[in-house]
């Protein structure tokens, strides 16, 4: 018996919307990134080899929650890595980019060097994930422990990013920030050598964001 997936339609529509924005930021170039997002008891994944900048809600296969596919081609090489965050975190979508800054950036440094403030978005001082082979066990188990530890992004060395959040729109919306935040650091980087934020500088951030009931 076919599964009933027909409730999915505006989901699937949403999410190929979402990968030509991506698209569109230059965050998937030839192929590369995929989206995901959790609902209910289905998860809806872009699938294998899809260029962003053509993506139809066809394009967005519909797996169960262990993965088993329901409707759809096959699902991106990077699916362990999508289900592995869901069953850790309570993040909805999660947002695979290879933007060019953050790749960069990934390359050289540990940890997201503090250089603005709106890090607090994405977790505070980003942790760059040390490099697997993409589509491995390897690779899905440490993305999602680090981001299981609280860092809603994460960088991944000689690869690309991954961005979570409760809906697709934040989690496109973190991708971005967090490029815009790499070409921030590289471009103080040709010219100097940048004033960097410590830890207590954010913490006073976040205060400050509180008190004056910032996102309310």
């Amino acid at each position: 018996m076919t599964p009933d997936v027909s409730g999915l339609d505006d989901a699937r529509s949403d999410l190929a919307a979402r990968c030509r924005e991506l698209a569109a930021q230059g965050l998937a170039l030839a192929g590369a990134g995929n989206v995901s997002t959790r609902t209910g008891e289905h998860v809806l994944i872009t699938r294998s080899g899809l260029r962003f900048d053509t993506a139809h809600p066809d394009d967005i296969t519909v797996l169960t929650r262990s993965g088993a596919v329901l409707d759809g081609a096959r699902p991106s090489s990077e699916t362990g890595l999508h289900l592995g965050i869901y069953e850790r975190t309570s993040a909805t979508a999660v947002v695979h980019t290879h933007g060019r800054s953050s790749v960069a950036v990934g390359l050289v440094c540990d940890r997201m060097p503090l250089v603005h403030y709106n890090l607090l978005r994405l977790g505070g001082s980003i942790p760059t994930v040390p490099y697997f082979l993409f589509g491995s066990d390897e690779l899905a188990d440490a993305v999602g422990k680090a981001v299981g530890e609280g860092f809603s992004t994460v960088l991944l060395r000689n690869h690309g990013a991954v961005s979570t959040a409760h809906s697709v729109g934040e989690a496109v919306e973190h991708a971005c920030l967090l490029e815009w935040l790499c070409d921030v650091y590289l471009a103080a980087r040709s010219i100097g050598s940048p004033a960097l934020l410590s830890d207590a500088d954010l913490q006073a951030v976040a205060a400050q964001s509180r008190r004056l009931s910032y996102g309310s």
